[in-house]
C-alpha cells in the first residue's frame, strides 16, 4: 500500500489535498500537513504525522518548496531510515495528481519521468494567441 503526505507552509497542502479530492475522488491514504499555523514546532509536527502514517509499502512526500524549513525537516526525519520514503520538494498539483493516480509503489526512475513531465504542464498562456476561428488553447 502507497501513502501520501503532502507537506507545506500553510496550508497550501490542504487546498492540494481539496483539489486532488474533487479531481480524483477521497483517498484515505492522504494525509496533510499544515506547518506554521500555531506554536508547534516543525520537528514536532512531522515527528508526530510520520507516527500516525504507519503499515505502508512506500510513503511518498511532496514538500511545497525546495530548501524550505518543512522539506529540510521532512528530509532529516526520514533519513537513515529503511523504510521506502521518497521525497518530492517544489510540488504541482499535476505532479501530485499523477503520482495518486497511478495508485502503486513507484521506483525512483518513475518518480523522476513524472517531475520532469510535470515541469512540461506549467505553461505561460500569454504566450498563444487566440485565432479568430477558436477560443480553444488547449
Amino acid at each position: 500500500m502507497v501513502k501520501y503526505l503532502l507537506a507545506s507552509h500553510g496550508l497550501y497542502a490542504e487546498g492540494t489535498a481539496s483539489f486532488l479530492k474533487i479531481m480524483a475522488g477521497t483517498n484515505a491514504n492522504l494525509y496533510t500537513l499544515a506547518a506554521f499555523l500555531d506554536d508547534t514546532s516543525i520537528e514536532e509536527l512531522v515527528r508526530k504525522k510520520l507516527e500516525v502514517i504507519n503499515e505502508y509499502d512506500q510513503l511518498i512526500v511532496f514538500c511545497d518548496l525546495y530548501g524550505g524549513s518543512v522539506a529540510q525537516e521532512v528530509y532529516r526525519q526520514t533519513q537513515g531510515t529503511k523504510r521506502n520514503i521518497q521525497i518530492i520538494a517544489g510540488y504541482n498539483v499535476a505532479l501530485v495528481l499523477d503520482i495518486i493516480l497511478k495508485d502503486r509503489v513507484l521506483d525512483p526512475t518513475e518518480i523522476r519521468q513524472i517531475i520532469a513531465e510535470s515541469r512540461n504542464a506549467i505553461v505561460y498562456l500569454n504566450d498563444y494567441q487566440q485565432t479568430a476561428e477558436t477560443n480553444d488553447l488547449f
